[in-house]
């Protein structure tokens, strides 16, 4: 797949990433539109200390599901979707009500 990496601090490539491998209770999202927000500027260069390179940078995003792992049922492949991508429990109190 093409991904935008930050390479190193201040320095971004466009270039070839490997595709990611799906676990059971994933899903494999092709981007078709991201957004870079403040978190990624600071990310870009280096002042958060959060981002360390190499990292695909852009993690708000929308898409379509193109694969599912063998344990989800709640999302099927041509889904369209948004997300975050910032990874946490599905089973948490928030994702549970819906927000």
């Amino acid at each position: 797949m093409k991904a935008l990496v930050l390479e190193e601090y201040n320095k971004l490539i466009y270039t070839d990433w490997p595709d990611p491998e799906v676990a059971p209770d994933e899903v494999l999202i092709q981007v078709k539109a991201v957004g870079i927000c403040g978190s990624d500027v600071h990310g870009l260069d280096g002042s958060t200390g959060r981002r360390i390179p190499p990292l695909i940078m852009g993690h708000e995003a929308a898409g379509v599901i193109i694969e599912t792992g063998r344990d989800v049922k709640s999302w099927k492949k041509g889904d369209r979707v948004t997300f975050d991508s910032t990874i946490f429990p599905l089973n948490d109190w928030f994702t549970l009500q819906g927000m």
